[in-house]
């Protein structure tokens, strides 16, 4: 058997939510899925800005996000990359690859930047940690052909 309760959310609608007899006694409510319009997504694009962040917390989060990226080409490339050197790589720097695996861009579009498909945006052109990540590729490049 069903019964219909009146129930006021936050924003201060009311709407009319069945409850099984179970729910109601188990003192559940159940609460009507949210849509997601097509514009919408589960997570933030926005950085977290991280201060007091010790160096080698920075450099332990750094290599996780490197073999956990959106596509598997960038696990392989950029995970492959931090694996052999971040542990030599300064605070600057680390902050520096930090900036560049978790900026703006888009994972494919990265991916295209790195592998030299696509021509990178000058801050990355520009940027020293970006070009040892293109030396990296190429010499990984090369060791297979």
């Amino acid at each position: 058997m069903k019964h219909i309760r009146q129930v006021s959310y936050q924003t201060g609608m009311n709407r009319l939510v069945a409850l099984s007899s179970f729910a109601i006694h188990r003192c559940i409510m159940v609460r009507p899925l949210r849509r997601l319009t097509p514009f919408e997504r589960f997570y933030s694009s926005t950085a977290v800005e991280r201060t007091g962040e010790e160096t080698e917390t920075l450099r332990a989060r750094l290599l996780y996000q490197s073999k956990k990226r959106g596509i598997l080409e960038n696990d392989i490339i950029i995970g492959g990359f931090a694996q052999e050197a971040l542990a030599d790589m300064s605070r600057e720097e680390l902050l520096e690859y930090d900036s560049i695996i978790n900026g703006d861009h888009m994972e494919w579009d990265l991916f295209y930047f790195m592998s030299g498909k696509k021509e990178p945006p000058k801050e990355l052109q520009e940027s020293a940690i970006f070009r040892r990540i293109q030396e990296y590729i190429k010499k990984k490049a090369t060791a297979v052909n």
